[in-house]
């Protein structure tokens, strides 16, 4: 990106920020990123206190505190009022307007103050965050709220995209990624109705058009007991581990899957042994805001066959 058209840009966004009350953080530099050619291109920018560049010239990476990412993901964030239930992001869009955040409960009304507990940080390569703001709860225990792509760097805080997620509280992963120049989100979360079906998945958000858009899914293990078509009488287990590998053109993804008959305590049963492993590779490449698969899952293809 041109030194002119970044001024653009920055002063674009640096308007709308001035309009909406959003003011400059101070803030201590930490680490370094790439240089800004390499960098992302960000839908929203907000000033940042100026910081001393290093020696070496390269950008400064920044760590901001959950009050100063608010306002920077929404910039009519006020710490005094917190967040309602209409506010919009630096975008344009509702924070909470979302399908997949429907039924969701604000526990402590509307507006309600940010508790720091509540919006999760996740870092990644070259300075990239990931913020989760669990604001809204379900019945079945998930939580969920905005979900956004940023960075702060130097005198800029940037914001490259922007979603929402519902997930289980615990166990949820959030990584930020890179393909080549693609921006990417990794939501890993895990769901056991009961020990004979258990499930943890990957799902991938896309960055398009300043929107984080979930491209793909990928049971990365995955549990089933059904009755065994070869072995009459007694039951299969079958389960999945998913190996994922990060590469510039897309993901791949190494399936293994172990079939066993499982254990039973009746002595004259030929149980608790395996009947056979399969292992499968495919691959997701990037196609515009989708990731498109290689080939169908291999659970999809093996499950209930044995």
């Amino acid at each position: 990106m041109s030194l002119s058209r970044f001024g653009v840009v920055s002063a674009t966004c640096a308007l709308m920020f001035s309009l909406a009350g959003c003011g400059s953080y101070p803030d201590q530099p930490q680490g370094q990123a790439r240089t800004r050619k390499q960098s992302p291109i960000p839908v929203c920018t907000t000033p940042l206190e100026p910081v001393q560049r290093s020696a070496s010239g390269r950008s400064i990476v920044r760590t901001l505190d959950p009050e100063q990412w608010m306002g920077v993901v929404s910039p009519g964030y006020s710490e005094d009022r917190g967040v309602g239930p209409t506010d919009t992001d630096c975008t344009g869009h509702y924070l909470f307007a979302n399908e997949m955040l429907r039924g969701g409960i604000s526990a402590s009304g509307w507006p309600r103050r940010v508790d720091p507990d509540e919006l999760e940080i996740s870092a990644g390569p070259d300075g990239l965050r990931v913020l989760w703001l669990r604001t809204l709860k379900f019945e079945n225990g998930d939580e969920g709220g905005p979900l956004a792509l940023v960075r702060a760097v130097d005198d800029r805080a940037e914001v490259y995209g922007i979603g929402s997620l519902r997930a289980p509280p615990k166990g949820t992963r959030i990584t930020p990624m890179r393909l080549g120049s693609d921006n990417l989100v990794v939501v890993e979360a895990k769901q056991c109705p009961d020990p004979d079906d258990c499930r943890q998945r990957a799902h991938f958000y896309l960055a398009r058009r300043g929107r984080l858009f979930e491209s793909a899914q990928v049971d990365l293990e995955r549990t089933a007991v059904l009755p065994s078509l070869t072995e009459r009488g007694l039951y299969a287990r079958y389960s999945l581990r998913t190996d994922v590998t990060y590469k510039p053109t897309g993901i791949q993804l190494l399936e293994q899957i172990q079939v066993r008959i499982i254990k039973y305590e009746e002595g004259n049963r030929d149980s608790d042994r395996e009947l056979r492993k399969v292992e499968f590779q495919r691959f997701l490449r990037v196609e515009r805001d989708t990731l498109f698969s290689s080939n169908d899952p291999l659970w999809e293809r093996v499950v209930g066959q044995d």
